[in-house]
């Protein structure tokens, strides 16, 4: 019987080759058909076996499982949500000549070395991906009885990886990572080393969780090698400048490795890097691409799609735990000032305090009474609410003391769904499991755990929503998905703060993406780590989408697994209210959107305060919420017990001016954020982007891990390389905030190939275009609202589309008032952009019943001026605006201005004899075509546009 235990990543140590045994000759080859997947299976002695499944023409699969008397099971994986159909049409081409084993489709070649097991990708002639010759495919009887697994690949010399879902570190390369981060501020100087991850869900507070990380390391933010709450083991090699054997294109590809016990990835071996798994099969995918974009269209093309999430997620939200929101006149005066601050925000969370003496799924009948007035009071108000949802089912009496009916408690014993105390040995018992969560201040709650593997439980699980919903709230905010707990005298073993290792839990492996039932088998918590948060958020939203049927739901979860996005965001748990936490956010959030979870975002401000009672600084506190105002997910949320508050109309100037100035800039832009939502469901790119995303010359994003690095690194982790404090919005805007403390400057890259233009919001004239390529300091203070606070350039071309501003999502439709869209087109490059307008974002109409209008706005320069067409590709919405504004900045007076269909429109201020300041207000008065105005001062033209036509061309002559 296997003995397990957490093992660091200086432990998993295939490297040292001491008693790890490789894969050797290849005694003979077949190929079969399996389902609709062509299947090629590799014999060894010992009567071991490599399958290599072909899924599409630039994705394949690999397995092996070192035990022989494994039983093969042709269903299990990850990730596939729909059937393939193309890989039954791939009409493979696969032939043996002078001992290589060459499969090819019609976009890559895979060879394997038949002589010694080896295997390498080719694109044509390039090698773009290749296993050591001599030593990668390795196994090892462990002590603890486990057979762990390692696969050696290359590392190419300016290879790049990224992904690796929710990891630490101020550096979006994981190859890449200063040596102080890992060892302190005197170690290293400014050299260089790859990270050694390990992926294992784990509640790691402030992420300074000790014994996890290799043994000499620090803990904290910097530190990318401690395991997190969310596990996504899918790495991104991008390599900018290939040279040598693998000389050639730019490339990239993608490997996922499936296993939801312990993995591995570690890019401390040079010019090598391996992944491992330390229980089960070794199970990973290949996806080949000419960029990084390609490869995460094949990723989750795989994996399945992102659903559209409502609007309101997109907004500004606020939540609490403890004094400042434990009853319901409390959470309703936060509300109330927010409105009075005129600082918009849509979402309010209500933490644990709602709940009677911490019974899920309940209310506290003296702290929040009548919730459904409640409720229905914020919703007046515009605000949307979720509310915190362990997965812990209390055993817990009353607010009142007394052994009262708790309704979850008591279906879920008469339905045996809890998991039961019972350990892989036999030992334990036959009750169920009491776990435990501690909320502080010696509030240890007992209870128990619903056993998710099964499907009759996950079913149970949804249905226990449903008195909420009719409450009125609006979403979930799923927290320690994998339960968080201490040792007690219940449960003296939970060494990972969690489930004893060794504790029995139903597996779901094989239909985990499907809705059937599941069978009974069950495995020990140590094979099944990161499964149980999959199956909580799967749980909650396919009960959700019973409950309301007709609504888009959404869940803010902390933790997951592979495929989660489909159904939660996520937010990057307990985070510190220190500077380390705000230099790390962007390259987590960038790392996170490589790995096909669209949404997601820190808590702004840091949840828990650096010293206990302190306020956070409003420096600190600005500057997060000005990088947060351009991120995914967007919300303060902090421990009332630990910090006095947080919500930004409670400091002092500037602080609520400065933050408003960009929440208000954020609202603004929705349109926008939804539009890059909309493409991340059709193609996987990430709403927040890296820089060399949507690049054409990837070689200058180039950051070789071994050269000297001009820029340098400090402690602090702040570095002046152009992924790590850098992004994209979007494909078109690029954000520079600042990251560390008492800086007013900061260089500033913009890409090159592109001209760039200073974002002036059209408060003043557009300044001259900055040519791509180079480098430059940018003054940007925290604490003058009259000035730029971070530095924003729009990419020449961009169209970019924005609305009136709201204190609210949907705030002036729902009072029956008009909410045009302005379509700002930048100068430069022709260019298109997909506009997506549906209903109120809340209903699934759009993807249910195809709903939506998806309209293409492309810009061509012409002889003299610009021609613009506003075509609609997809017609099945009305939206209530019956006009939008051309807004084209940085322009002279048109000579003329011709819209299809209509007669040569007139300059406004000439036709109604007003001045430039009167024009504004009389364009947007006008209930009839023929008229645009220019104002002299912005040196911007204004075109008013009647949507009265699928498709629309306007030529503006110069």
């Amino acid at each position: 019987m296997a003995s397990y235990r957490y093992v660091p990543p200086d432990e998993f140590t295939p490297e040292s080759r001491e008693n790890w045994i490789s894969l050797d000759r290849i005694t003979k080859w077949t190929q079969e058909e399996e389902g609709v997947v062509d299947k090629f299976t590799l014999f060894f002695d010992g009567d071991l076996k490599v399958y290599i499944y072909f899924l599409s023409h630039t994705t394949f699969r690999v397995r092996f499982n070192p035990d022989p008397a494994a039983p093969y099971v042709k269903s299990r994986s990850p990730a596939t949500e729909v059937e393939r159909n193309e890989a039954s049409e791939l009409a493979l081409m696969a032939k043996e000549a002078n001992g290589v084993l060459r499969i090819s489709t019609n976009s890559i070649e895979v060879r394997v070395n038949l002589k010694k097991y080896a295997l390498s990708v080719f694109r044509e002639w390039q090698l773009i991906h290749a296993d050591p010759s001599d030593y990668n495919l390795v196994y090892a009887k462990r002590d603890d009885g486990s057979e762990a697994i390692a696969q050696f690949k290359m590392a190419p010399t300016h290879a790049q990886y990224f992904g690796f879902g929710e990891k630490a570190g101020a550096t979006l390369n994981k190859r890449c990572v200063p040596k102080q981060h890992f060892y302190g501020q005197y170690a290293g100087g400014s050299e260089k080393m790859g990270a050694a991850m390990t992926f294992f869900n784990f509640d790691n507070f402030g992420y300074t969780a000790p014994d996890l990380t290799p043994e000499g390391e620090v803990q904290g933010a910097l530190n990318p090698n401690s395991p997190l709450y969310q596990s996504s083991p899918f790495l991104i090699e991008h390599n900018p400048s290939p040279d040598g054997a693998f000389a050639g294109p730019s490339y990239a590809y993608g490997i996922l490795v499936d296993n939801t016990s312990q993995t591995f990835v570690n890019l401390r071996q040079g010019d090598q890097y391996y992944i491992g798994t330390l229980h089960g099969e070794l199970d990973y995918y290949f996806f080949a691409g000419r960029n990084v974009a390609e490869v995460l269209n094949e990723f989750t093309q795989l994996t399945g799609r992102t659903r559209l999430k409502p609007k309101y997620v997109f907004g500004y939200h606020q939540g609490g735990y403890g004094p400042n929101y434990n009853t319901k006149w409390k959470l309703l005066e936060v509300a109330r000032k927010y409105r009075q601050w005129l600082i918009p925000i849509d979402g309010l969370h209500v933490d644990v305090d709602l709940q009677d003496n911490y019974r899920t799924f309940t209310h506290s009948e003296k702290k929040f009474p009548d919730p459904k007035e409640m409720f229905d009071a914020l919703h007046d108000w515009g605000f949307k609410c979720s509310t915190n949802i362990k997965p812990i089912i209390s055993c817990n009496t009353d607010e009142n003391g007394e052994d009262s009916p708790y309704k979850a408690l008591d279906t879920g014993k008469v339905n045996e769904v809890f998991v039961m105390n019972t350990k892989e040995d036999g030992s334990g018992t036959h009750d169920p499991f009491i776990g435990n969560v501690n909320y502080g201040r010696g509030h240890l709650t007992l209870g128990h755990y619903p056993d998710l593997g099964r499907h009759d439980v996950q079913k149970w699980w949804g249905e226990q929503f449903r008195d909420l919903y009719d409450w009125g709230l609006d979403f979930v905010w799923q927290d320690m998905t994998t339960p968080a707990m201490k040792a007690s005298v219940h449960q003296p073993d939970c060494e990972l703060l969690s489930f004893p290792i060794d504790l029995m839990l139903s597996d779901n492996e094989e239909t985990r993406y499907s809705t059937e039932s599941t069978h009974r088998d069950k495995k020990p918590f140590a094979k099944l780590g990161c499964l149980y948060n999959y199956n909580l958020c799967k749980a909650t939203y396919q009960g959700l989408e019973r409950l309301r049927p007709t609504k888009r739901h959404f869940i803010i979860a902390r933790g997951g697994f592979v495929g989660v996005h489909r159904y939660a965001g996520l937010w990057t748990g307990d985070s510190t209210s220190n500077w380390e936490f705000v230099q790390m956010n962007i390259p987590l959030i960038l790392g996170i959107g490589l790995s096909a979870q669209p949404v997601s975002g820190c808590d702004i401000g840091g949840f828990v305060a650096t010293h206990q009672g302190q306020i956070v600084d409003p420096e600190l506190i600005t500057r997060w919420a000005i990088m947060g105002a351009f991120l995914p997910w967007f919300r303060n949320h902090y421990d009332n017990y630990s910090k006095p508050y947080q919500e930004l109309y409670r400091y002092a100037e500037p602080v609520p001016t400065v933050c408003r100035k960009y929440i208000e800039l954020r609202y603004r832009l929705i349109q926008y954020i939804y539009d890059a939502m909309y493409e991340n469901t059709k193609t996987g790119k990430p709403i927040c982007r890296p820089l060399f995303m949507d690049e054409t010359k990837p070689g200058e994003f180039n950051n070789d891990p071994y050269a000297d690095d001009d820029h340098g690194w400090d402690y602090a982790g702040y570095t002046t390389n152009r992924l790590d404090d850098q992004f994209f919005l979007g494909k078109d805007i690029l954000v520079a905030p600042i990251v560390n403390p008492g800086q007013t400057n900061r260089a500033v890259y913009l890409p090159a190939g592109s001209l760039w233009y200073h974002f002036t919001d059209d408060k003043y004239p557009l300044e001259a275009a900055v040519e791509g390529g180079v480098e430059f300091d940018f003054y940007a203070p925290w604490n003058d609202p009259t000035r730029d606070n971070c530095a924003i350039y729009i990419r020449e071309g961009a169209i970019i589309p924005k609305r009136e501003l709201e204190q609210y999502i949907g705030e002036l439709n729902r009072h029956g008032k008009v909410n045009p869209i302005t379509f700002s087109i930048y100068p430069g490059r022709n260019s298109s952009y997909k506009l997506f307008l549906d209903d109120d974002g809340v209903t699934n109409k759009a993807e249910i019943a195809g709903e939506y209008r998806l309209t293409e706005i492309s810009n061509e320069g012409i002889a003299g001026g610009q021609r613009i067409r506003i075509n609609r590709l997809h017609d099945k919405f009305t939206p209530p605006e019956t006009f939008y504004y051309l807004s084209m900045p940085g322009t002279i007076p048109p000579s003329k201005v011709k819209v299809t269909g209509l007669r040569e429109m007139e300059l406004l201020q000439q036709k109604c004899g007003i001045t430039d300041e009167e024009a504004a207000n009389a364009l947007a008065a006008m209930d009839e075509p023929g008229a645009y105005y220019y104002n002299k001062f912005l040196k911007t033209t204004f075109i008013k546009i009647f949507d009265t036509s699928s498709d629309i061309t306007v030529e503006v002559i110069f």
